[in-house]
């Protein structure tokens, strides 16, 4: 693998430097994209409590909110 790695090191490199440009392109846009992603996490969240608050059951929060019951249960924990 060694011997791999050194004869290929210049082509490495370029690949590392490429992945480091595509990082700081879209850097901005994946950080807009997780704030959304956090963002949508925390209002199904808040849905999840009012529903169970209201006693609704496991089962109708999971149909209503488009997720699983398991994912119900998790979110309860």
């Amino acid at each position: 693998m060694d011997l791999i790695t050194r004869a290929n090191w210049k082509q490495m490199e370029e690949e590392k430097k490429m992945c480091d440009a595509l990082n700081e392109l879209f850097a901005e846009e994946l950080k807009e994209a997780d704030e959304r992603g956090r963002a949508a996490g925390l209002e199904l969240a808040k849905q999840v409590f009012r529903l169970s608050g209201s006693g609704v059951s496991e089962s109708e929060i999971a149909r209503q909110c488009d997720i699983t019951v398991e994912q119900v249960r998790e979110i309860l924990e």
